[in-house]
């Protein structure tokens, strides 16, 4: 009897997998919801992810996210796991200070990362980040180069008032025009407040309007007019509040432009926008997160205004989703590369060289917060 459990139950198992593959080949989610993020679906294959165990890797996420029911079953687990606690640790962060929860932390009604001392990991990987952006930009004498650096919660310890230095590990080696180079400064708590999500990571409406027209002044371009901003209430649950039961939603704003015509292209082609915020101007999107709104990471995208000008190249992550549709307004073509996912949907390398010289590129921006200058561009940064 015991053995026939145990084969009826690795029959189970093995049907169950099977279940997730064949969702994820044939018919596979697009977003989960639930944690307000794109769906891990399969990754491209290429020999080079495959021998740094990316592809492999790529594989396990996407599989867990397609299993029939895994959604459901977190959001059990999650219920029972913090349902009781998440009152309790809201209260106590309400009056100040860093109270931890899990691998962030309440600071009065935000979700935030608490700054520590700065690692000399992270400030190594942002001197090198500075070394890398400065040879590219000798290499390319032709084209110029340009950094814009965020400031988020890791570069400041809110309740000691410390500066995390991050800024200027990576100044300190970048070897660019001083005026091609500016950050998102955020100096205080009410800095933050002002700027990011409650429960997201990334920059809010405000943040990336600042953003935006910073880096404009940083290019030389004059920014689209503001035309308006639209706010739904209490819509929004973002990335740190990912299965997370208990914790209120937030305000969810976009700024509103008038943009130029233009075509906007990703590897598999043509698409008429990038990004949903005029459905959610309109009150027509029904799941709110902030790719949903301002566009999923693509690999590589391309905005085309068919005007005479400059072509630039947007090197970041996620954080210029918000803002690569108002920039590409003042070009010709607008060329943006993350570099977490191109290899694996161009099916190559990416080689900076060459793209400056295929795309004749004019300008070239970096953009990004501690993890694209600590991470992503250090370990990827083009031949």
């Amino acid at each position: 009897m015991k053995k026939t459990v145990q084969v009826l139950t690795a029959i189970f198992c093995l049907l169950f997998l099977l279940a997730g593959l064949g969702r994820m080949l044939l018919s596979p989610d697009t977003e989960i919801a639930y944690e307000n993020r794109p769906a891990n679906r399969l990754p491209a294959f290429s020999a080079s992810a495959f021998l740094r165990g990316e592809f492999q890797d790529g594989f396990e996420d996407a599989l867990a996210d397609q299993i029939p029911m895994a959604i459901r079953m977190k959001k059990l687990y999650n219920i029972f796991d913090t349902g009781a606690a998440l009152p309790v640790i809201r209260a106590l962060g309400r009056d100040g200070g860093y109270v931890g929860f899990r691998d962030i932390c309440f600071y009065h009604d935000m979700l935030v990362v608490r700054s520590c001392p700065l690692p000399e990991r992270e400030s190594a990987a942002m001197r090198e980040s500075g070394r890398l952006i400065s040879d590219r930009a000798e290499a390319s004498p032709e084209t110029e180069f340009y950094v814009y650096y965020i400031e988020t919660d890791r570069d400041r310890n809110f309740e000691t008032e410390t500066p995390g230095l991050l800024y200027d590990c990576l100044t300190e080696s970048l070897r660019l025009p001083a005026d091609h180079v500016s950050r998102l400064r955020v100096d205080s708590f009410e800095d933050y407040r002002r700027l990011f999500f409650k429960t997201d990571h990334h920059w809010n409406a405000e943040g990336s309007r600042q953003g935006y027209a910073e880096i404009c002044r940083l290019l030389g371009v004059e920014p689209l007019p503001l035309a308006g901003r639209y706010s739904v209430p209490a819509c929004y649950l973002g990335t740190r509040a990912a299965g997370v039961e208990g914790v209120p939603a937030e305000d969810f704003a976009v700024n509103l432009y008038d943009f130029p015509d233009m075509t906007i292209t990703i590897p598999a082609g043509q698409i008429p926008d990038y990004g949903m915020q005029a459905l959610f101007a309109a009150g027509e999107l029904e799941n709110v997160s902030y790719g949903s709104v301002f566009g999923v990471d693509c690999g590589e995208l391309v905005f085309d205004t068919g005007k005479p000008g400059k072509n630039l190249l947007v090197m970041g992550d996620s954080y210029d989703n918000a803002i690569v549709k108002p920039l590409a307004a003042s070009f010709a073509k607008t060329y943006c590369v993350d570099l977490r996912s191109y290899e694996g949907e161009i099916g190559r390398p990416f080689d900076m060289e060459s793209y400056l010289r295929d795309k004749e590129i004019d300008a070239v921006l970096f953009v990004g917060a501690i993890d694209y200058f600590g991470g992503t561009l250090p370990r990827e940064g083009g031949r």
